[in-house]
């Protein structure tokens, strides 16, 4: 996912590029994100390339519940500001030097060769947008307390907990007849 933004910075203030995406891949930080999809625009500001980016991918993940694999989908709007280190292509009122503090992130530079490179950025954004607790689906029952099957496969006959210590006192509501939400 590299794009050769040179005409982008050679060009004047507004300009814009549209790219798209179509099913990538990447490793980042042991997930293995598959499916990647969906348009790049890019626009030239005076300094910068903003990207704007709406990115669908899948990964497998433990469903939180019942601790089977589980595919999950992420959706990711990226919109990030892109800086070139070969700054003569910009506008000639700025200089060809820039602060120190310009270039803070890595992942955001667009190289002298006048590469922008998302995979980094892209790649930070979507394991950033893995749930904490995926679930294999909505509806999930999850693993049965007391003889620990997966619900989802197998109706257990163990009786089921109605509530923990902590619930207790609100037991009594449901044996005065008050409806449970489940």
């Amino acid at each position: 996912m590299i794009f050769n933004v040179a005409g982008l910075l050679s060009g004047t203030l507004g300009d814009s590029r549209q790219h798209k995406i179509e099913n990538e891949q990447l490793m980042v930080a042991d997930h293995l994100l598959t499916h990647i999809n969906g348009p790049i625009h890019l626009i030239r500001t005076d300094r910068t390339v903003i990207l704007d980016a709406d990115i669908t991918a899948a990964t497998q993940a433990i469903c939180s519940r019942c601790l089977e694999v589980a595919t999950v989908n992420i959706n990711v709007h990226m919109n990030e500001e892109f800086y070139p280190l070969n700054i003569d292509l910009m506008d000639q009122f700025y200089g060809s030097e820039m602060d120190d503090d310009f270039y803070d992130d890595p992942a955001l530079i667009i190289d002298k060769q006048n590469f922008l490179d998302l995979t980094k950025g892209l790649g930070q954004a979507l394991i950033a947008a893995i749930p904490i607790a995926p679930l294999c689906k909505d509806e999930c029952l999850g693993l049965c307390a007391i003889c620990a099957v997966n619900r989802n496969l197998i109706d257990c006959s163990c009786p089921q907990i109605r509530s923990d210590l902590h619930w207790k006192s609100l037991d009594k509501l449901l044996d005065k007849g008050a409806e449970s939400p489940s």
